[in-house]
């Protein structure tokens, strides 16, 4: 009797603490379930419904698509972006002490950012070109710090197209690129600086745009036209033929951020011997060639 009694209590015993076991875990989840739903209308729901009226609304507001476009620039690379061309640390490019000129530092969009405006002109110091031709000259930032690194007898040449022939193009023009182009005055920041006399602005589409005055003559280029597929692959070609004996530095901006700019620079690499050492620059937008 003493026996069964014991194991009747033993079997009571295990029950209450399965019952007790399964309403602790009962709760917990119970816990989890409403830190979840919490977590959900405290921060997503709220967040999502921001998205939607940025995405929608906020696109005719100037400030948020400024917002937009910031967006786009983190998200993009971590996302979509597929590099091919090997890469590069800039250290490897440049001395661990030059001397930098900048002006203009702020930003806006259509410019490089300021880190990458640092890395152009410690290119510049490295390489010390004494004439350099510019492929969009949008407001002249990038223009004025290339004139700003460059030696007193230095010429930048820099082309853009203005807003009147938007409509004439040989290739359709990228829709993100119409903000820049839309402009009143190519190049307005550096108008009126001391380092104006190094600039020559040339306008027309780059695409039809006569380069033989230019050929082997020039010691280092930028490229940062229209970003479609045609364009970058056009611009890319033209830029080959301008360096001097075949010698100096191409650097391209957005690569890889911008699919038909990451489309055409590995295409390049891939295909055709003269842009074979094509480097991406860890860390920033640009992809960049050493000839010589």
């Amino acid at each position: 009797m003493v026996g069964r009694n014991m194991v009747r209590n033993i079997t009571e015993i295990i029950s209450r603490e399965k019952r007790t076991i399964r309403e602790a875990i009962s709760e917990i989840q119970g816990k989890v379930l409403y830190q979840k739903v919490q977590y959900l209308f405290g921060h997503l729901f709220p967040t999502q419904v921001a998205c939607l009226y940025l995405f929608t609304i906020g696109v005719f507001r100037k400030k948020y698509r400024v917002l937009i476009y910031i967006i786009y620039k983190l998200v993009c690379p971590q996302l979509f972006t597929k590099r091919y061309v090997p890469s590069v640390a800039i250290t490897s490019l440049v001395s661990n002490t030059v001397s930098l000129r900048l002006y203009e530092q702020a930003e806006v969009p259509g410019n490089i950012s300021f880190e990458e405006l640092l890395i152009l002109v410690e290119l510049l110091q490295a390489c010390q070109p004494t004439t350099c031709f510019e492929i969009g000259t949008f407001d002249g930032r990038t223009t004025l710090n290339m004139a700003a690194n460059t030696c007193d007898d230095a010429v930048i040449y820099t082309l853009d197209l203005p807003r009147e022939q938007i409509g004439s193009t040989i290739f359709p023009l990228n829709p993100a690129d119409l903000g820049v182009v839309e402009k009143e005055t190519s190049g307005v920041r550096y108008r009126g600086m001391v380092e104006e006399y190094k600039i020559q602005q040339l306008y027309g589409d780059s695409a039809a745009f006569d380069y033989a005055p230019y050929q082997g003559k020039i010691d280092f280029v930028f490229v940062d036209g229209s970003h479609t597929y045609e364009y970058v692959l056009s611009d890319s070609r033209s830029a080959i033929t301008l360096l001097r004996n075949g010698k100096g530095t191409i650097l391209w901006h957005d690569y890889p951020t911008s699919p038909p700019v990451l489309k055409a620079i590995n295409y390049l690499q891939a295909s055709d011997s003269r842009f074979a050492g094509i480097r991406y620059i860890e860390g920033t937008r640009f992809a960049c060639l050493i000839c010589g």
